[in-house]
């Protein structure tokens, strides 16, 4: 199977805009993450933007770029384009926000996709803080290891267990997602087809689209933990991160 890695970089970011060329450790983010990246695909590997910066800053360092149109609302859509205009078997959706990727996470995903279309990650949570964020995305799944929901709330909700106590972790899994997504062709091309649902609108999370119309999402647990950065604060932790992880 040919899976090109693609890497949306979006520029305009509302949080932290232009946050793919922040530097860490004397290297724009998105550079961190290609590099990474690049250990398990090689030459097939690219970065799609919507902003000449972000094209003219991987060049400068080597890597391919890819212009696509400005108006896409998700990574998805617009590794959706690239899908157009370079034909594989499958891609995968690599954040460009995440420098602290690990290649086994990537190679996990690979080894999903070799069984199923339509695949993703998710980490055990062990601390109550990520437990009760909204900003943490959590999601369950079934028996098979097919994704049921995913939310910001936390799912499942114990019923008998008070949220502020630690029994709540020690008594049930925990998942929080970690936003990597595989497809194959044929399902990726469906998925950028598809109108928008209320679900996804409600919790603002793209995956529940998929759901809403029937897609059946696999879900792969990784030992990884995610690290994203989408505000200053999450910048400012992430340049202390790298002292050590970069």
């Amino acid at each position: 199977m040919r899976v090109l890695g693609v890497i949306p970089a979006r520029y305009h970011s509302q949080r932290l805009p232009g946050k793919v060329l922040l530097p860490l450790r004397g290297k724009p983010m998105v550079q961190h993450v290609y590099e990474r990246a690049q250990t398990v695909f090689g030459e097939h590997l690219i970065v799609a933007t919507d902003d000449m910066r972000v094209v003219e800053a991987v060049e400068a360092f080597g890597g391919q770029a890819l212009m696509t149109r400005t108006t896409h609302t998700s990574g998805t859509e617009r590794i959706g384009e690239v899908a157009e205009r370079l034909i594989y078997d499958a891609y995968v959706n690599i954040q460009a926000d995440e420098p602290f990727l690990e290649a086994e996470q990537l190679r996990l995903l690979l080894s999903a996709l070799e069984r199923h279309p339509l695949v993703t990650l998710m980490h055990r949570i062990h601390q109550m803080e990520e437990l009760l964020s909204p900003s943490v995305v959590k999601v369950v799944t079934d028996k098979e290891g097919r994704a049921l929901y995913f939310s910001r709330s936390l799912i499942p909700h114990p019923r008998e267990v008070p949220l502020t106590s630690a029994e709540a972790l020690a008594r049930f899994r925990y998942f929080r997602h970690v936003g990597l997504y595989g497809y194959h062709r044929s399902v990726l091309m469906e998925l950028v087809a598809l109108s928008s649902a209320p679900i996804e609108e409600a919790e603002q999370l793209e995956q529940l689209r998929w759901l809403y119309h029937g897609y059946a999402i696999w879900v792969r647990e990784t030992a990884h933990r995610s690290v994203a950065i989408d505000t200053p604060e999450d910048y400012e932790l992430a340049q202390k991160l790298a002292e050590t992880l970069l």
